[in-house]
């Protein structure tokens, strides 16, 4: 598993997971931080759903028709993705290569699981 270059995972002070752009990506990595903050949120298996349409999609399989999100739509094919805000009039899209979309997912998904064993720890001991 490769860290994302383009996404940095934080705890906001209310007790979600919050996506930041990667320092320097500007644009590219905004896209993609408000789309796994607002789409993905802590949904460990739409997560791993989009993951294995990465993974399909490396492998030369026809693409899944796009979804619309909370916020976000998202195409993926095996040229790489297309994500756009989707409530935003006039919003442009932004493409993505299949290895920086996974690289994203993986380290949205590490953080996840992360939260996950810290609340499960924190039951166990009450």
């Amino acid at each position: 598993m490769r860290k994302s270059h383009l996404i940095g995972v934080g705890r906001h002070s209310a007790g979600f997971l919050e996506a930041r752009p990667g320092p320097g990506t500007g644009r590219h990595g905004e896209i993609l931080a408000g789309f796994l903050q607002s789409d993905i949120q802590g949904d460990l298996s739409t997560a791993r759903a989009l993951l294995d349409e990465v993974s399909a999609a490396e492998l030369g399989e026809q693409p899944q028709p796009g979804g619309v999100g909370n916020a976000f739509s998202v195409t993926i094919g095996p040229k790489g993705a297309v994500i756009r805000n989707a409530i935003l009039e006039g919003a442009t899209s932004e493409s993505y290569s299949l290895g920086e979309l996974r690289a994203a997912l993986e380290t949205w998904i590490e953080a996840i699981e992360r939260a996950l064993r810290r609340r499960t720890h924190r039951s166990a001991k009450r």
